[in-house]
């Protein structure tokens, strides 16, 4: 009996992971985001991955960078050398039906790091270009732009960034596909003398689109970025960005998820030569591990897949709390 029962209940199983959108997993990126310290000051809002049937969320996402990188050009030149840990703090709930909204909190330190020797090994480990970053001392911050506006950091520091609130509209939410449209603002609490804020309001509307499968997911966001003012370079990044991202997902168990995911976006500042200012492709590979029945934890690693347009490599660690299931 014990076995005709248990075979009875698989496909009860199988059928209810497939029919109750409440027990399909939804988190189809990592809470990650660009986080080259020249333009993390202005409002590049996080993923939007959640569900209608998530109830209220709690996530913290730390995120280590590092960057060496040195250019030169007839009317510019940058040279950023140093380690930053961002960890951003978000709130998200249901508002009505349809909707959702989200507030995100980040704090930024700024340091020479220890990472220098450790990037180095990884880089030669997997072959992949040192650059710059043999010919500079270790351990040392120095953030320094002159051309389109002026940067010069060379001593640690650390304080808040632009505080934001996002809010989206769901068109589509169903066990198999998801279809949301969001828009945000960005509040100047950062601060431009310290690259943790562009000194003005910024906004920012993009879609988010899904697709699941019991152990595949794809997902893909596109949208444009708007500074409402800019006050790092001097006016020449008071312009309309496009950002966009694309994230697949593997299950590997219930326990288990792998991921790779893409993100990119056009270029900051205007009449700017300097990669690290213009478009950006980054490329993050990590994994997924559920905690319980509200828990998971995510963690892995970004490198710039379009070399010196972002940061040498950043590692993140994140954790997520929902009140409902997924």
């Amino acid at each position: 009996m014990r076995g005709i029962g248990g075979r009875r209940a698989a496909p009860l199983m199988a059928a209810s992971l497939l029919f109750c959108p409440g027990l399909l997993p939804a988190d189809e990126f990592f809470p990650f985001r660009d986080e080259n310290p020249l333009v993390r000051g202005f409002y590049l809002p996080l993923p939007s991955d959640s569900r209608l049937t998530d109830g209220q969320s709690l996530s913290a996402t730390l995120s280590l960078t590092n960057t060496v990188n040195v250019e030169n050009r007839p009317q510019e030149s940058v040279f950023v050398d140093g380690e930053s840990e961002v960890i951003r703090l978000t709130y998200e709930n249901t508002l009505w039906q349809s909707w959702r909204y989200r507030f995100t909190l980040p704090i930024i330190h700024d340091s020479g790091g220890f990472l220098d020797s450790a990037v180095a090994g990884w880089h030669r480990l997997f072959g992949l270009p040192q650059g710059q970053r043999p010919f500079y001392p270790k351990n040392e911050i120095v953030y320094a732009y002159s051309g389109r506006g002026n940067v010069d950091i060379t001593q640690s520091q650390t304080g808040i960034g632009d505080i934001s609130g996002d809010i989206g509209w769901y068109a589509v939410d169903d066990a198999h596909r998801t279809v949301s449209f969001w828009g945000g603002l960005a509040a100047p609490t950062g601060s431009a003398s310290k690259l943790t804020g562009d000194g003005a309001w910024d906004g920012a509307v993009w879609a988010h689109g899904a697709l699941r499968w019991p152990k595949w997911q794809l997902a893909a966001e596109l949208g444009l970025a708007q500074p409402f003012g800019d006050e790092i370079f001097a006016g020449y990044a008071h312009k309309t960005s496009v950002f966009a991202r694309f994230a697949a997902t593997r299950a590997l168990g219930s326990q288990w998820s792998v991921r790779a995911q893409l993100d990119g976006q056009s270029g900051r500042v205007e009449d700017s030569d300097i990669r690290l200012l213009g478009p950006s492709l980054e490329l993050s590979i990590g994994a997924v591990r559920r905690l319980g029945e509200h828990w998971r934890l995510e963690f892995g690693f970004a490198e710039d897949a379009a070399v010196n347009t972002a940061p040498d490599i950043t590692f993140f660690l994140g954790i997520r709390r929902q009140s409902s299931a997924k």
